[in-house]
């Protein structure tokens, strides 16, 4: 973890910043002198013809879909070819089949899904309707995410291959949510009544590598699933190792130690680019990189220091410092969605650090006669700053900016998740900078973040007008209307300002050059592995 007072900054250019990453590497006597010696494993030293070899910041934490961290458990299985869905969202945000072999609309309150006659788990179960109607139910039962998808939604079997899923009310889409990782399909006679997150043995899902070795936090090995209903794999075998330090991973991709490098700085991406080992691949990403305020604490109850914050940042340098160039500002959360453009000229689309003064000086907060912080009633204008992954550098220039405003601002972080999601349970935090995709059925998604009881509105804000446009927004069926009402929730949303739209990198990868079909995807990583990915000799 790391600490920085407002006073320890130092404000890098994105070359100075790239030197200090790789200057680490040749101190070390070269990237591929340090992972021989064990950055990665013994088993990083050599790759294996028929193995496709795949780096990633993090693996998933257990093998149940309806596990605590659900979504980072499908996810993560999605993304290693072992987890499907009845549906799938494409590169251009598209819905296709996945598990089902067709979706029809019955009514506005009724959908129905065929599935493939041939589709079984890895056990050999077939993938009827019945074991489709176990899967959700279950997910529904032990995931509140699953749960908040399938929210007044009646799933039963129609036949034995296919699902209907009806409402009392319109439903319109149902086919984002259902496509969701949340909702991977899973027998669910297999895992048990309980959650099962660390049993290969009880693992059975569909996907067309099946899962044979689990290290929790370490690696994942699986083998081509010879069941599965679709093409079959061109690789046998798919390892997957954990390395969660963002530098130990720049090391694998520069000396390309394996065929997939995930999660990759943007301070390293030139050097890999110029490298022999790897080509870089890059997607815009579809995810707002946010600072999430605590709007139940001072001084963040008042909203004219969350909007002071939100003029206050200069998105257009946190590109070019924090990610190099390679990434994009979103002035408002639905910014980032590729479908409402619109949304990019809402909210905070210029910095205004005279308006976020005038702000902060209207709520109390002054600057003493040549002093450099805020203070209202005696106190500071002093909050922490919570980071992980890859954020630090977003933090560290947040940092900066603000303190220009005379904000304090303390940082400190790890690349572990789990560092502001047991603050957040503690109630233990001011701001914590995170990022979530913005596609998917967008009246669930804006619910998620802005909802009195959202999964994702983690200070439970409450904003009588937001309440108000959010009320029958799941019930709204004419496409028009509801593309209407989405860009009227993120404009209130960024006038009262819950959390601060910042910017977000690109995703970066490294990928080999032998690597053949690898395909970039907005969503992060759920679908690298895929049956026509392989290495050429």
């Amino acid at each position: 973890m790391s600490a920085t007072g407002s006073g320890g900054v130092t404000r890098r250019t994105p070359g100075a910043r790239r030197r200090r990453v790789l200057g680490a590497a040749a101190g070390a006597a070269g990237a591929a002198g340090l992972l021989s010696a064990g950055a990665l494993g013994a088993g990083a030293q050599s790759l294996i013809q028929d193995e496709l070899h795949i780096v990633s910041a993090r693996i998933a934490p257990g093998l149940d879909p309806t596990h605590e961290f659900s979504d980072a458990v499908a996810t993560y299985m999605r993304a290693a070819g072992a987890a499907e869905a009845l549906l799938r969202v494409t590169p251009g945000a598209d819905v296709d089949v996945d598990l089902a072999s067709a979706y029809e609309m019955l009514d506005p309150n009724t959908w129905r899904v065929s599935l493939r006659p041939n589709a079984t788990f890895w056990s050999g179960r077939p993938v009827d309707a019945a074991a489709v109607v176990e899967s959700l139910e279950r997910s529904r039962s032990r995931a509140a995410p699953a749960a908040a998808l399938l929210a007044g939604v009646r799933v039963e079997a129609d036949g034995d291959l296919a699902v209907r899923f009806q409402a009392d009310t319109p439903i319109p889409g149902l086919p984002l949510n259902i496509a969701n990782e949340w909702l991977a399909i899973h027998n669910a006679r297999s895992y048990g009544p309980a959650i099962n997150s660390f049993d290969v043995g009880a693992a059975d899902l569909t996907g067309p590598f099946r899962i044979t070795a689990f290290e929790p936090g370490q690696r994942m090995g699986l083998v081509r699933n010879e069941r599965h209903w679709g093409v079959q794999p061109r690789m046998a075998r798919v390892r997957i190792e954990e390395v969660a330090d963002n530098e130990a991973r720049a090391f694998a991709a520069i000396a390309g130690e394996a065929h997939s490098v995930g999660t990759i700085a943007s301070s390293v991406a030139g050097q890999i680019e110029r490298g022999r080992a790897m080509r870089l691949v890059s997607a815009t990403n579809a995810s707002t990189g946010m600072v999430y305020l605590n709007t139940q604490k001072p001084p963040f109850d008042d909203v004219r220091v969350r909007q002071a914050l939100a003029w206050g940042v200069d998105r257009e340098e946190m590109v070019e410092l924090a990610h190099d160039g390679r990434g994009t500002p979103y002035p408002s959360w639905l910014a980032a969605h590729p479908g409402y453009p619109e949304a990019k000229r809402v909210g905070y689309t210029r910095y205004d650090p005279q308006r976020a003064a005038q702000l902060l000086d209207e709520a109390g907060w002054r600057l003493p006669a040549g002093g450099r912080t805020r203070a209202r009633d005696g106190a500071p204008l002093k909050f922490r700053l919570y980071w992980f992954g890859l954020n630090r550098p977003q933090a560290e220039v947040l940092q900066a900016q603000w303190g220009k405003l005379g904000a304090e601002v303390e940082v400190q972080g790890t690349v572990d998740a789990a560092f502001t999601r047991q603050r957040r349970a503690d109630n233990d935090w001011e701001a914590f900078i995170e990022q979530w995709n913005t596609v998917g059925d967008i009246a669930v998604v804006l619910n998620r973040h802005v909802g009195a009881d959202g999964t994702l509105n983690y200070a439970r804000f409450r904003d009588a007008r937001l309440d108000s446009l959010l009320a029958g927004f799941n019930e709204l069926v004419d496409p028009d209307a509801r593309r209407d009402l989405a860009l009227q929730i993120n404009a209130r949303q960024a006038e009262v300002v819950p959390f601060v739209p910042i910017a977000s990198q690109d995703r970066l990868t490294a990928v080999g050059l032998n690597v053949r079909n690898y395909i970039p995807h907005f969503t992060p990583w759920v679908y690298e592995v895929h049956p026509d990915l392989w290495v050429a000799a």
